[in-house]
């Protein structure tokens, strides 16, 4: 019997302002409706900025999962400059 490893598209991905993605197409979630029974959204393709609305089940079923974010890469400081009018003691010549 087959099985998929992917995990299935939860509820709690479907907030406002999330991604989902099937590995072609790109959606925005624009609002979500959860009546304790289904969970409806109304989401935005982000390359035809058309909204449709789906249930949880239709999006499943479509193998759509949610875009994760990455963590930023590190930001390195670069050395501070010394001020160019600052002169080297004793030399008489500006700093480099």
């Amino acid at each position: 019997m087959p099985f998929s490893l992917r995990r299935l598209i939860g509820s709690r991905a479907l907030a406002p302002g999330r991604y989902l993605t099937d590995g072609h197409r790109l959606l925005r979630v624009l609002s979500r409706f959860d009546d304790g029974r289904s969970v409806m959204v109304l989401v935005e393709d982000c390359r035809t900025f058309d909204a449709h609305s789906y249930a949880l089940v239709e999006l499943r079923a479509m193998r759509f999962r949610r875009v994760r974010r990455t963590a930023p890469a590190p930001m390195t400081r670069a050395p501070q400059a010394q001020p160019a009018d600052a002169l080297r003691e004793g030399t008489g010549h500006a700093a480099v």
